[in-house]
């Protein structure tokens, strides 16, 4: 985990220790450390609220942990991966070992060939700023009956938010920037693969990016209107219906 985050490189958090001064801080405080994490009384910090400039003249907010809560999130996503690597969707290609961009649009071609020329493509507002903290704790012990991992993850969800002086708590979402946040993420997302593959849809998830590709429009606005009401009702997350479109 240590040599993942270091080779991540990334900003300080709001502490402002930097991955070059990790490796030093693991072996001065090496046995505290993990104390603290096995007995549950390790405490992460606030992220730091960070804002990055979006081709569309938005903001994308960004969420800067500590590099010691780097190092523990990416430990935990690491236990985590191999587990849920066994259930997600083949449709599923964004923050997946082995897997990429490239992949997907291979993918999509595919769907293409076959005769799929309508596309539904969907946009969620600010989607992992809207994660439903209690909804995710329900799909992940679906597959993991870790009570100390389950109590660790919440510990991070509900961190808080640094922005500047000003302390925020955080009653939903995952901050985008940690590590373990794309896991987080495609976690909560496997359940709309799961109700499109029930359904016998043919698909292409890139994290939050998602598009159903159907025959002909009249499809496509019919799937559009079922899967928006999925996506509001039972996951909670909000359809951009101005960016949304078949």
């Amino acid at each position: 985990a240590y040599k993942k985050v270091y080779k991540n490189k990334g900003a300080a958090g709001i502490d402002g220790m930097t991955v070059y001064e990790l490796f030093d801080y693991i072996k001065e405080n090496k046995s505290q450390l993990i104390e603290s994490i096995s007995d549950l009384s390790y405490k992460p910090s606030p992220v730091k609220r960070v804002e990055i400039p979006k081709p569309d003249g938005t903001k994308r907010k960004l969420g800067v942990p500590t590099v010691v809560d780097r190092l523990v999130q990416q430990a935990i996503a690491q236990a985590m991966t191999p587990v849920f690597e066994k259930i997600f969707s083949d449709n599923s290609f964004g923050f997946r070992p082995n897997r990429s961009a490239h992949d997907a649009i291979k993918r999509v071609t595919k769907f293409y060939d076959q005769g799929y020329h309508t596309v539904i493509d969907l946009d969620l507002k600010a989607y992992f700023d809207a994660v439903n903290h209690d909804l995710l704790m329900k799909f992940i012990k679906q597959y993991i009956n870790d009570e100390w991992l389950l109590r660790m993850i919440r510990k991070f969800l509900t961190s808080g938010v640094m922005n500047g002086q000003l302390f925020q708590k955080s009653e939903k979402g995952t901050p985008q920037g940690g590590n373990l946040s794309p896991l987080l993420a495609n976690i909560y997302l496997n359940e709309l693969d799961k109700v499109l593959t029930a359904r016998g849809h043919k698909f292409v998830r890139y994290a939050d990016d998602c598009n159903i590709y159907v025959k002909s429009k009249r499809a496509g606005y019919r799937v559009l209107g079922s899967i928006s009401k999925f996506l509001e009702k039972d996951l909670k997350v909000t359809v951009n219906q101005k960016k949304t479109t078949v």
